[in-house]
């Protein structure tokens, strides 16, 4: 079915309490291996299956939640549903099992967003940042597990870390001092023996849902939402909602691309 090929926001945000949702067009599915689960926004009941990248929609029994963790439906009772908007304020929470995605609330009203060009999503600072702030691998865990063929996956933040997939969920596992993780043998090696470099420094970042909501300096259009370049800065952007906006900032580093309406590192910007 082409419905299921491309999801529309509309689609993902239906029934979201009161809240309607907010123009958009985010393949859940993308980046997200084979075969691994992920949650429908806004109805606890139902789940997609992710296949090439694609979203195959599914429904758990009467009674029954989607619990992206264990990737099953289990009793209501026993699952905390992903998270919904609050009436009033900025704020946003993550997609489940995605790494690159989430839900950026505004007054109530949800708009998936998607960080591309191998930013993720960043739960503690409400924007897309870089890999190592974040060491997200969730999205490369299937529930397929095969113990002949053991998944790997490299840690983002530090050299002498790394994960194995078990029952599809990330394991985090740790090298012995002075060895780092070897991708190409899959195994602790001594560093002279391993490509390995991660540079974090120490930020103070104020996330979106921690401060008032700074108002937009422009006219915003009178419907939909819209993803607005600042009018003095690179590093910031208005998002404008029915004609209300706030001014949101890059983390730091990346820049705001219009034409992708995202922020970016400065050298991508207009590719």
């Amino acid at each position: 079915m082409a419905m299921i090929s491309r999801l529309t926001l509309l689609a993902l945000v239906a029934l979201l309490g009161s809240c309607s949702a907010a123009d958009g067009d985010v393949n859940v599915c993308s980046n997200v291996v084979n075969n691994l689960f992920v949650p429908q926004v806004g109805n606890c009941s139902k789940y997609f299956l992710c296949m090439n990248e694609i979203a195959v929609p599914r429904e758990c029994p009467t009674d029954y939640y989607f619990d992206a963790r264990d990737q099953e439906c289990v009793p209501l009772m026993e699952v905390e549903c992903i998270g919904s908007c609050k009436n009033r304020g900025l704020s946003s929470f993550c997609y489940d099992r995605t790494c690159t995605k989430y839900v950026l609330c505004f007054d109530g009203t949800p708009v998936i967003r998607q960080c591309s060009d191998g930013l993720q999503y960043n739960a503690l600072t409400d924007r897309c940042d870089y890999p190592q702030y974040v060491d997200c691998v969730d999205n490369l865990c299937s529930r397929n597990n095969n113990p002949d063929d053991i998944v790997y996956i490299p840690s983002k933040a530090r050299c002498d870390k790394y994960y194995i997939c078990m029952d599809g969920l990330p394991q985090v596992q740790n090298c012995t001092s002075g060895l780092q993780y070897n991708p190409s043998t899959q195994s602790c090696d001594f560093p002279s023996k391993v490509n390995c470099t991660v540079e974090s420094l120490q930020r103070n970042i104020l996330p979106f849902a921690r401060a008032p909501p700074r108002l937009a300096d422009i006219e915003c259009p009178s419907e939909g939402a819209h993803f607005i370049a600042h009018q003095k800065r690179q590093d910031a952007y208005y998002y404008c909602l029915n004609g209300r906006g706030v001014t949101l900032d890059c983390t730091p580093g990346l820049v705001f691309d219009a034409k992708r309406e995202e922020c970016r590192e400065p050298h991508l910007v207009g590719f």
